[in-house]
Formats: C-alpha cells, structure tokens, sequence
C-alpha cells in the first residue's frame, strides 16, 4: 500500500509530525531541566571524583568508593569534569554535563527502535513503539533523574541485536563488545546471540561473534591499564563488585539487592556469608542456555524473548541488583508486547512490574534523587525523603525485602507468560471458572 498517496493519511501524518516535534523539544526542555536539579548522591559522588582522578592519573579502581565499571564510562566522567572547570564548578552544568550522554541515549533507542519497527510493522503500532520508548517515565527516571548509565548499554545492546537479526554479525559484535566495556553486565545477554547465531548460520560465525564481544572490552581496558601505568588487580576486584571472590562484606547489602535475597535477609539469610548463594544466577542462566539451544530453530522474535528471559533471571537470581538493572530488556520487552505478541494483559503486567519498582525506589532511597532540587526549591522536603531510605528506617528494611520478592515474583511470572503465551489464556480460563463459581449467575 502507497501510503503517501492516500489522502485520508497524509494530512493526519502531517499533524502528527508537529505534535511529535513539539513532543520531542518538551521532552527535551524537561530533560535538560531535570538532570542539572536531580541525581543519585552516590552515584554523582563517585563519578565527581573518578573525573579528579583520572585528570589526576590516579589508579580510579584504588580507593575505597570507587567507579564499578570498566574504565570506558570514566572517560567521560573526566571530560565532564574538566567541564566544570571550565564553567567555574557550576555543580548543575557538571550534572548536565555528566547526564548527557544518557539524554542523548534515550532519544537515540527511540528512533533506532522506531526504524526497527518501521521495517516489520505497520506505521501505527511502529508509531506506539517509539512513543512508549520515548516517554516512558522508568527510563526517564534511570537515566534523566537517576543518572545511570543502563541506557547506554541497553542501546548499545538493541543495536548488536538489530545488527544480528540484519545478518551483520562482526558489527553486532562489536557493539556488544562496546556495551560489555561500558558495563560488564550485558555479557549475559552473549548466549542467546551465539544460539541465534548458530542456528540460522554457522559455529564460525558465532566463534567469530564471540571473539569481538570479547576482545573489545579486552582490548580498550588492557590499552588503558597500560597507558596509565595502573594495577590491574583493583579491577579485577571490582569485576566481581557485588559478588565478592575476593572480599566479603556484609554491608554490600545495605542498599539495592532487589530481588528474592533482600527478602532472604528478612529471614536471616546473608548471602554475603554464603558463597553458593553468590553464583547461583550461573547455574540458572545455564539451564536458560540448554533451553534455548535445544530449540530446533530461532527466529527474530525469539531472540528477543531469550535476550528478555536472560535478563530477568539474572535480575532474580544475582546478589546485588538494583532498580536501573530493568532498564536494559526494555527495549526488547516493548517490542514483544506492542508489536510481535500484542496483548494488552503483557501491559498491564508491565505497568505493575514498574509500579513495584518504583515502590521499592521509594523506600530504597530513591526520593534522594530529588535532593537537589528539593534543596533549591523545596527544602521542607528533604527530611522526608531522607526518612524513607532504608539505612534510617527499618520499617523501610522490612518494606523493602518483601518488595524484593514480590518483584522476583512478578518478574518470572511475566516471563513465563512472554515465552509460553498459551499459558495467558489457560489462566483466564480457570479465573473466569473461578469466577463463575463464586458469583454465580442468578
């Protein structure tokens, strides 16, 4: 169909287009706004000070709170901090500054999902795609507010999938590569590349895939190590951040750990003292790998879902996941549930999977975030929110695990209606029998 031909269309889609550009310079008006006013303390601590020290020359992995990241990310974090030099330590123009790439992240996802989108659906639900990417609040929060860095791996991740799924198999890579040097995380997502890989090509080209996802992180951490005369043994701490082989600390679970082991330790179990317990996502993710492979064929879609349930079992099962942790599938998640699997129960689920997330923020002193613009604006406020976080409240601790595992929950639930859909109408089935027999027709 000629869509630019048809003249009930081409009149809508012009007004679309100055409602869409009024939408996107809001959005961004907004944006720029929030990240000079908002931002995780701790966060903006760290990367404050990894920026000093690299300008330094100092081995950034050496003191005691320090950058959890490959040295990638600590790059930017002395650009911006020669930034703000420059503007006299303007503390908003270093949070700008620092912020930007993820604002520039989240508008990029958008376009790229939305190309994507456009090549295997129809405008309308390519159309619905971009919108909930563009304006979803979780991601705005993550990035925008928060100032994680998720959004950058996530599109960086998207954009090795969509290389993958166009038979461009050394760029997506490489850009895998490029995501695991910025955050070692998406390194869980490589086994559902080499299953798709295999299966519609060969094992050559998923050794070959493998070899760049690797090197390229290998490569640009080594050259780096090397430039700056650095230890390397601090890093290699630092891989196993919260997952300690070398060092254990109770404290690690002070904060964040949202997920069935926040709930554990309502119950007493420490995970910091129980080594199987650090490394029970490898056997889970495993048994996810043999699923996946056995699996006579996988198409598009499915390398969604696997790349989605890989994710969302590592978010289960790992000993220290926080709230930004959800941002990475997202991508993937609203392409299943707009458009290759449309239903609008996977909505809902959604909408209730970020709503426990935001209240386990809230009680994991995520109102903090506000501080800054609380302290300018507002300062009434900042008792409060300082009152929710979990090291000043224990009803905020115990709030917190059993969040933890209402998220844990929902968050395999979700993903066992994802990956077998039948189950959705079966449940229906014995909800609507259920029904029946408690309010029986009279």
């Amino acid at each position: 169909m000629n869509w630019s031909r048809n003249p009930h269309l081409i009149h809508p889609l012009k007004d679309n287009r100055i409602l869409l550009v009024l939408l996107i310079v809001g959005l961004l008006a907004v944006e720029v706004f929030l990240a000079m006013w908002t931002g995780e303390q701790y966060d903006m601590n760290i990367w404050y000070e990894t920026g000093a020290w690299m300008n330094h020359g100092i081995n950034i992995y050496l003191p005691a709170n320090h950058i959890g990241y490959p040295p990638l990310w600590a790059l930017w974090c002395m650009f911006a901090y020669g930034i703000n030099g420059y503007f006299g330590n303007n503390v908003e123009i270093w949070r700008l500054t620092i912020k930007l790439p993820m604002i520039v992240a989240q508008f990029a996802l958008s376009f790229v999902v939305w190309k994507f989108a456009q090549k295997r659906f129809n405008p309308k639900t390519a159309l619905k795609v971009f919108l909930f990417t563009l304006t979803s609040t979780f991601v705005i929060y993550i990035s925008v507010l928060w100032g994680q860095i998720n959004i950058l791996s996530a599109l960086l991740t998207f954009l090795a999938f969509y290389a993958v799924v166009s038979k461009r198999f050394t760029v997506g890579g490489l850009l895998l590569g490029l995501a695991v040097a910025l955050k070692i995380y998406p390194l869980i997502a490589l086994p559902a590349f080499l299953i798709y890989i295999q299966k519609n090509r060969n094992w050559k080209e998923a050794g070959k895939f493998t070899l760049y996802t690797c090197a390229v992180p290998i490569v640009f951490t080594l050259s780096v190590f090397a430039a700056y005369g650095w230890d390397i043994i601090y890093f290699l701490k630092t891989i196993f951040y919260w997952a300690p082989i070398y060092d254990v600390n109770p404290t690690q679970l002070q904060g964040g750990c949202m997920n069935i082991w926040s709930f554990a330790g309502l119950l007493g179990v420490d995970i910091s003292k129980i080594a199987i317990l650090r490394f029970l996502w490898i056997p889970v993710l495993a048994a996810a790998t043999v699923y996946w492979f056995r699996k006579r064929n996988m198409t598009e879609t499915e390398l969604g879902l696997s790349l989605i349930s890989f994710y969302l079992l590592f978010m289960v099962t790992y000993s220290w996941v926080t709230e930004q942790t959800f941002l990475d599938p997202m991508p993937f998640i609203l392409l299943q549930i707009l458009a290759y699997r449309p239903k609008r129960v996977y909505l809902y689920a959604l909408a209730g999977i970020q709503t426990l997330i935001y209240a386990f923020s809230v009680f994991n002193g995520g109102p903090l975030i506000l501080e800054p613009l609380f302290a300018r604006f507002y300062p009434v406020l900042i008792g409060p929110a300082q009152n929710l976080s979990t090291v000043n409240s224990a009803i905020s601790w115990q709030i917190r695990g059993n969040l933890g595992l209402a998220i844990s929950v929902s968050l395999v639930l979700f993903l066992l209606f994802l990956v077998e859909p039948e189950l959705v109408t079966k449940s229906k089935e014995k909800l609507s029998k259920f029904r029946a027999q408690v309010f029986p027709k009279t």
